[in-house]
């Protein structure tokens, strides 16, 4: 069990982020749903509780955002990251279409 896990706080925020989005806000998946922080854990202390700094992804978009789009988990995140990300996965959306 890693120690944000072990946080009644960041429990309580992830299970408030889940149940207000219900679905991945991506891809309206509820396989594997994950609260992302939109600004990052490690650098915006000041908002790792703040469900405005929330959103329910499902595992693989998660991961998409992480690895694919950020290269890292450890990676500096921010609004606008998440911004750029969201039209991104918008726009491969409507040219599949």
């Amino acid at each position: 069990m890693n120690k944000r896990s072990k946080d009644k706080k960041y429990r309580k925020w992830h299970r408030e982020v889940i149940k207000r989005d219900k679905a991945c806000v991506l891809c309206g998946s509820t396989y594997r749903r994950a609260a992302h922080h939109i600004y990052d854990w490690s650098h915006h202390p000041e908002s790792r509780y703040d469900l405005n700094n929330g959103v329910c992804l499902c595992g693989r978009c998660h991961s998409q955002f992480h690895t694919n789009f950020k290269k890292s988990y450890r990676s500096k995140c921010t609004k606008a990251d998440w911004i750029n990300f969201k039209c991104l996965v918008d726009y491969f959306k409507e040219a599949l279409r």
